[in-house]
Order: C-alpha cells, then sequence, then structure tokens
C-alpha cells in the first residue's frame, strides 16, 4: 500500500470516527502519585552551583538568634500575647528613634505564624511572622477618626495594640483609655500602624488622609529585628504578656 492510499483510509476513519456519538465515561477513578523532586531534569546544575555559596550566607544569617521567648506567644482575639508582644516592641523601637506615639495598631492578619514558641527566636522566625514588606509609620489623626477606627476593631473582635485600653461591648469599642488616660474624642493621637492599614487596608478607612504622617524609614519586620537585638543584648527575654488591654462583655 503506497502512502497516498494509507492517507486517505487515515483521513476517511478520522471523518466517519467524527460522526459517531461521542463515548460516555461510566466509571473514573482518581490516583494519586507522587513525583519525584526534579523528575523532569529541569534542575540546571551550572545554577545550583552558582547561587549556592549565595543561599549558605542567607540562611546563616537566617539562622542567627535574637531573641528568646520565655514562654509560648500565641495569636489570639480579643487580645493575644503574640499581638500584644509585636506592638510593645515597636513602641519601644519608635520611642528610641526619638518619637513618642499615643498608642500601636496594627492588624491580626499581618501575624503570620499562631504561635512563637518558648525558647530561641532566630531572623528567620520574625521573616515567618511578618513576611510582608509593610512600613512602620506614624499617624496624627483626628479623635473622632480614632473612635471610628476602634469601633472598627471591635467589630472585628479585636486587634493588636499597645498603649491602648478598651473594652468591647455590643461591638463597640467603650471604656477607651490611651496611656492611662480617658479617651478624649476632641483630641488629636499619634498612631503607630502599618502602612497597609495607613492606607486603609483591613477595612481601616479611618486613617486614610490623617492630618500628618511621618514614615519611620523602616520596615515592620526589620524594626521588630532591630528592637529584639537590643533587647536581648540587655537581657531582656520575651514574656508572654496579656494585661487585658481588650476585654470583652
Amino acid at each position: 500500500m503506497n502512502t497516498f492510499t494509507l492517507k486517505k483510509i487515515v483521513l476517511i476513519l478520522l471523518v466517519l470516527g467524527s460522526c459517531h456519538v461521542p463515548n460516555q465515561v461510566s466509571k473514573s477513578q482518581n490516583q494519586n502519585i507522587r513525583i519525584k523532586g526534579d523528575s523532569l531534569g529541569l534542575e540546571d546544575p551550572k545554577s545550583k552551583a552558582m547561587i549556592a555559596p549565595y543561599k549558605a550566607k542567607l540562611d546563616s544569617l537566617m539562622n542567627i538568634r535574637i531573641m528568646v521567648a520565655s514562654a509560648d506567644l500565641k495569636k489570639e482575639q480579643p487580645e493575644g500575647s503574640l499581638g500584644n508582644m509585636v506592638c510593645d516592641v515597636l513602641m519601644r523601637y519608635a520611642k528610641v528613634k526619638g518619637v513618642t506615639p499615643d498608642f500601636c495598631i496594627l492588624n491580626n492578619g499581618g501575624l503570620r505564624i499562631p504561635v512563637l514558641y518558648k525558647g530561641d527566636i532566630f531572623i528567620r522566625t520574625v521573616y515567618e511572622l511578618m513576611p510582608f514588606d509593610n512600613q512602620l509609620v506614624l499617624l496624627k489623626v483626628k479623635g473622632s477618626k480614632v473612635a471610628e477606627l476602634l469601633d472598627v476593631m471591635a467589630l472585628n473582635n479585636g486587634a493588636p495594640v499597645s498603649g491602648l485600653r478598651m473594652i468591647i461591648e455590643n461591638e463597640r469599642a467603650t471604656a477607651i483609655e490611651i496611656n492611662g488616660k480617658q479617651f478624649d474624642i476632641n483630641k488629636d493621637y499619634f498612631i503607630l500602624t502599618s502602612d497597609y492599614l495607613a492606607n486603609g487596608g483591613d477595612k481601616a478607612e479611618a486613617l486614610k488622609n490623617p492630618i500628618e504622617k511621618i514614615d519611620l524609614h523602616a520596615l515592620i519586620r526589620d524594626a521588630l529585628i532591630e528592637q529584639m537585638r537590643e533587647m536581648y543584648f540587655n537581657g531582656e527575654t520575651l514574656q508572654a504578656i496579656k494585661d487585658g488591654r481588650i476585654t470583652k462583655k
């Protein structure tokens, strides 16, 4: 049979096949097959060898111990020891840099691990906790906007704070104290927070368009690392503190 005749037969079979009613699947079965890493041979040995020294250096930097936790610190609501610690450390950092916030507030979603376990804390631990490149900023905000912000926080069942105490009642912020003083809606307050919240993220619309915005020129992650190292050098450890700064009726 010559090539031309074979091509004609194949073409006829395809046409006839397209006229048939398609078969229906009567039974299916799923099967998971484990594929070994680089089973397709896509890994480039030359590239791997090229980056190996840089990877080793990065790994060594990430494994530097910067602090010790004296107990497990947990992410909880309306108040958690992990969120308390992060905000307390950031408040100390800001004061070292010459600014004095009235209070600090972050969002629970920005803390990416549920528990910071007792024991050594490494640089990589802070990267796991705060993997995003959020900047630390200081905002001057009207008291009326602070009230709006805290009501949103109450509706969200709390958030990490420092320098602030309040009670969540009927999904509203009540009995508010800032730096040990009763909240004054007619006063302006300086709030230490992330650029994410400052731009209205996580429903923090009240923080948009503040009276004044001061960029501290530091990633939150880097600020935590720097301040923790300083604290550790001075013989401090991280404490698991839950002091009732946010409670709920």
